[in-house]
């Protein structure tokens, strides 16, 4: 899944680590309010890359070894799933660990439809906008886990973490949709 610069993946090189974690902690910093806002462009952002996307063009990969479409969605909903699940925990005053490292090239097993997939992804963003939302005031907000590659994060630089998250996988769907071979229908 991971592309290579060099000898290095893009979560090893510090140049791409500190532009994440200066992401995040911006995004954080603007608060709540505006935290439910990018949630929700977000999930939008999602629902119109998968639109229109059929059967075929979600299970093409473009080279062996490649993710398709379905792959990268369901990944991305297992470990925005799992970090929701870590930010649900923190906020009811729960001791959590980090987040286990997922191999870069374990394959998601997808057998969901596109339109289910979609649906999933629909649902994700509203928990996150809820989740978020319930942070109003919660004395948690500072409780922090740790991503494997990016170090501490507190919940809200969490949450902004999604989008970033989200966006990398969305590009690799539109490389996906941009190779010569992606089926037409």
């Amino acid at each position: 899944m991971p592309e290579t610069v060099g000898d290095m993946t893009p979560l090893q090189q510090p140049d791409i680590i500190q532009k994440a974690v200066g992401y995040c902690t911006h995004q954080a910093s603007k608060g709540i309010d505006s935290l439910i806002a990018l949630m929700e462009r977000t999930g939008e952002d999602w629902r119109r890359c998968l639109d229109g996307v059929s059967e075929a063009q979600a299970e093409f990969s473009p080279a062996p070894g490649e993710w398709n479409s379905k792959e990268v969605v369901t990944h991305f909903l297992m470990a925005t799933s799992s970090v929701n699940d870590q930010i649900h925990k923190l906020t009811s005053g729960e001791d959590v660990g980090q987040l286990a490292p997922a191999a870069p090239d374990e394959r998601p097993a997808e057998t969901t439809s596109v339109a289910e997939l979609s649906a999933e992804m629909v649902a994700i963003f509203d928990e996150i906008a809820r989740l978020t939302r319930a942070l109003e005031g919660s004395a948690y907000l500072d409780r922090q886990f740790p991503h494997p590659a990016f170090g501490q994060f507190n919940i809200l630089q969490w949450i902004a973490f999604q989008r970033l998250h989200g966006m990398d996988h969305m590009r690799q769907i539109e490389k996906n949709k941009a190779d010569a071979g992606y089926p037409k229908a």
